[in-house]
């Protein structure tokens, strides 16, 4: 009989300890109780029993990003780290299709990507038009409200389906024959919400015919590198986005990336109404990375600048490169909706002609509420999101297909939808 490991007998006896509490693959949780359970490294036993991650991000990450991002501490002075930082700079522009972007890799999440746009691009007497489809473009509105800007509102008609364009090039024209154009136009490439992809080329291509001078601002935390974005192509002037979604590494990095004739139009530092998210206080520090110098403005997380270099360099490694990288997001989204049809299940977005290729917003059948399909989804080993539009949250939910889980590595998603097809009866 085989003797059993020391590992072995510790998971033993922590399931002991645990015992009486409400245990989900592994993890201790008595709802209400402060008290503090014994929990193993990283929350669960071993990795047989966490349940896979299905949310819009974060996501699943591939074991090279992993390893990358548990390595040992380094100071950000460290060679290895000036290294990956300038890597990461110039594999970046090669990602966003841009030549002579500015990238900006800051500490944060992808919200503080709204205020980096609200304080550098938007000056007193500077007006704004805000595209909104869903809950997080309704967020970066907040994020304008807060700061008193100046703003204009073109909402979708409901939940699930696009502004529309003909009412943003009317906002745009009217504001150029008034003899006071827009300064920025924001585009929220997908809303993490409602699945909706934002019709991106053509809105770029009536911002640069009806009003030339406005800057095209994406919101692309949902859609960086998973949705086709060409910078230079289509005259995008800044991208804002974050490290945990089609990126495929640990949240924890703002990434921002600024045209030539952005970062021409910013004003000086001491304009810049903040300090950590001043892009002239970054733009040395970036500069300086890229030429393979220590330099220092406030301390990056290193660790992920480190996971950052491996995930991008995955990424260009795809058969295809980015534009491969484009097709194995289309071509398993194309499988999932296939999959969620053939269980008779609708999707929140209009068509799936603007629905997003990274994450889809899936209506609860007849019948079917949430309490019985997303915990029963955790029994079987799968996170799936909740719905979030306020108008409409308690009606779907939401699956992340993105990155590493789209790679072919690892067949999560097809046992996924499987579960999926079993928990709902179909």
């Amino acid at each position: 009989q085989r003797r059993t490991t020391r590992r072995e007998q510790m998971a033993l006896r922590l399931s002991r300890v645990l015992r009486g509490s409400v245990v989900a693959g592994g993890v201790a949780y008595t709802p209400g109780s402060k008290q503090r359970f014994p929990l193993p490294p990283g929350g669960y036993t071993c990795e047989e029993t966490r349940p896979k991650l299905f949310i819009p991000g974060p996501i699943e990450f591939s074991p090279e990003v992993l390893h990358a991002y548990s390595r040992g501490a380094r100071a950000h002075t460290d060679a290895t780290i000036i290294e990956e930082f300038g890597q990461s700079i110039e594999m970046l522009r090669e990602c966003f299709l841009t030549k002579d972007g500015q990238p900006f890799i800051l500490s944060g999440s992808g919200a503080m990507g709204w205020d980096a746009v609200a304080v550098n691009l938007l000056q007193p007497g500077d007006k704004g038009l805000v595209l909104a489809s869903g809950h997080f473009s309704d967020r970066f509105i907040d994020c304008f409200v807060q700061y008193k800007s100046d703003i204009t509102i073109i909402d979708a008609p409901r939940p699930g389906a696009r502004p529309d364009n003909a009412e943003v090039e009317k906002a745009l024209s009217d504001a150029v024959k008034n003899g006071k154009p827009y300064k920025i136009i924001t585009i929220t490439g997908v809303d993490t919400s409602t699945a909706v992809l934002a019709d991106l080329q053509k809105l770029c291509e009536i911002t640069r015919a009806v009003s030339p001078s406005t800057l095209i601002v994406v919101d692309a935390v949902c859609s960086a590198i998973g949705e086709e974005l060409r910078m230079d192509e289509w005259g995008i002037d800044f991208v804002h986005t974050a490290s945990q979604k089609a990126i495929g590494v640990p949240a924890g990095l703002g990434i921002m990336i600024a045209s030539q004739r952005c970062m021409a139009s910013l004003p000086s530092k001491d304009k810049i109404p903040s300090s950590f998210i001043n892009l002239q206080n970054w733009l040395p520090i970036m500069e300086a990375y890229e030429n393979r110098k220590p330099s220092y403005f406030a301390t990056p997380a290193t660790n992920t600048i480190g996971a950052l270099r491996v995930g991008l360099d995955q990424i260009l490694a795809t058969p295809g490169g980015v534009e491969g990288y484009f097709k194995q997001h289309r071509d398993c989204a194309h499988i999932v909706r296939g999959e969620l049809a053939g269980m008779g299940l609708e999707l929140l977005t209009e068509s799936s002609d603007i629905a997003s290729n990274l994450l889809s917003c899936v209506r609860y059948p007849e019948g079917k509420k949430a309490t019985e399909v997303l915990p029963e989804m955790k029994k079987k080993g799968w996170i799936v999101a909740a719905g979030l539009h306020p108008k409409c949250a308690n009606e779907y939910f939401r699956i992340g297909h993105m990155a590493y889980s789209t790679s072919g590595r690892v067949n999560y998603l097809e046992r996924l939808l499987l579960d999926l097809r079993t928990v709902i009866g179909r």
